[in-house]
């Protein structure tokens, strides 16, 4: 059966610690037949999430001409590590992030031809940025027809600073859908007239896995159903 054409997801945030990469990993999950992309190198959690080796990953062409390693996490599922991305930031800092953001827009812009040649049977790239891209790397992103999700806490429906909410603005011009993360139940019927998708706090198992993480989430039906909702527009847009 001949796959779709190959959709590129962008899974961004202005701040770290909104569960953007617990949304890139319970995303995958829920949908199958994707390809995870861990570009978020101030943390590379994703490439630990869902246990791949430390292995070439999305730097490793970019580097020395090497082929990322493809991590199969299952016959539906797969990751490429960020591993190398990671160790360079922390060596070098702020000083790599443009040159970074670089290979993320030829990653977004070639994903769909790599995916091809590695005959991997997925229809989806979902790239997990690091918190505040630049707004211009963003802006490229949209323009070459990636389909950016921004992700936020509760912060964007409670009262912020008038710099923050503008800042939010910005980032949210440059979406394509935008997700509230990790509200309280009482919070879910205000965060949905903010933005489309709100996601419930929920108990999370002890075990650090990505499969795992993504049931937690999924056993609350409001979140299943929030997932399914955004699954359905990454097939119909």
């Amino acid at each position: 059966m001949a796959m779709r054409p190959v959709k590129v997801v962008v899974i961004m945030s202005l701040d770290g610690g909104v569960g953007k990469t617990t949304l890139s990993a319970v995303l995958s999950v829920a949908k199958g037949y994707t390809l995870i992309v861990d570009m978020d190198w101030e943390k590379a959690d994703l490439s630990q999430l869902f246990r791949a080796p430390k292995k070439p990953g999305w730097l490793a062409p970019f580097i020395n001409g090497d082929k990322p390693y493809v991590h199969r996490v299952s016959p539906w599922l797969y990751v490429i590590p960020g591993y190398e991305a990671y160790e360079i930031y922390q060596r070098e800092g702020e000083d790599v992030v443009k040159d970074f953001a670089e290979v993320m827009l030829e990653w977004a812009e070639e994903g769909p031809k790599f995916v091809s040649k590695l005959r991997i049977p997925v229809d989806t790239v979902i790239i997990d940025s690091t918190a505040a891209l630049p707004l211009q790397t963003l802006a490229k992103l949209q323009k070459m027809g990636a389909y950016n999700i921004f992700v936020a806490d509760r912060r964007l429906i409670s009262r912020i600073s008038d710099v923050k909410s503008e800042q939010y603005r910005q980032y949210m011009t440059y979406s394509a859908m935008a997700v509230v993360n990790m509200v309280e139940k009482n919070e879910v019927k205000i965060a949905k007239k903010v933005v489309p998708v709100a996601i419930k706090r929920v108990k999370m198992s002890s075990e650090y896995y990505g499969e795992v993480v993504a049931r937690d989430v999924l056993r609350d039906p409001e979140n299943r159903k929030s997932v399914e909702g955004i699954v359905m527009r990454l097939k119909t847009s």
